[in-house]
């Protein structure tokens, strides 16, 4: 199954939420069953009540017993979700065959997980980093998911645009879609 968490929303309560390259792996999957989780919305802890402990326990809630394949991408804070969902998935004995984040940031404070270290319940992750940022991009969107638990194989490939152009909002991607859609194919997933 794949589980496509969602960046943040362009608004304040969360309506109109992005749907960029989280969404269309979503709708071009070749994976039996998936969920999509909107993000939350533009400023943390907002109006909208969506934050990454939510999205991630909706996730879980979803995959339930699975016992197949699970594949998690995420954007922004849905790809910090997604490593929550890895460490919540860590404390069931259920792993993660593949993790797919484009530009992972935890800029929220709704976990106690150490969302920098991805646990030993993923195969796999795909980190596609985008590098162009200001000082103040790195203050808003710090990277999060550098590191790995011993056994967890990382690909990560740091991309020369902004922190939305690498999920496909806004500026040119610099390579992040063909990077992860060939990793995506390679796991079957597309």
């Amino acid at each position: 199954m794949l589980l496509a968490l969602e960046g943040s929303s362009p608004t304040i309560f969360g309506e109109n939420n992005y749907k960029y390259y989280v969404w269309e792996a979503y709708l071009t999957t070749k994976e039996p069953h998936g969920i999509y989780i909107p993000g939350p919305a533009a400023i943390s802890n907002s109006f909208s009540g969506i934050n990454i402990r939510k999205m991630a326990d909706r996730a879980c809630s979803y995959i339930g017993s699975n016992s197949g394949k699970v594949c998690l991408i995420g954007w922004s804070r849905g790809a910090a979700a997604c490593i929550q969902v890895a460490h919540n998935l860590k404390g069931r004995g259920t792993k993660v065959d593949a993790m797919f984040l484009f530009d992972a940031v935890d800029q929220d404070t709704s976990t106690n997980s150490d969302l920098d270290l991805i646990p030993d319940s993923v195969v796999n992750v795909y980190h596609a980093v985008a590098t162009k940022k200001s000082w103040m991009d790195r203050q808003l969107f710090p990277t999060c998911g550098k590191r790995v638990a011993k056994g967890v194989n990382l690909d990560r490939k740091d991309f020369d645009t902004s922190h939305g152009g690498v999920a496909g909002a806004g500026d040119d991607d610099a390579g992040s879609k063909v990077w992860m859609w060939e990793k995506m194919r390679n796991e079957g997933v597309i």
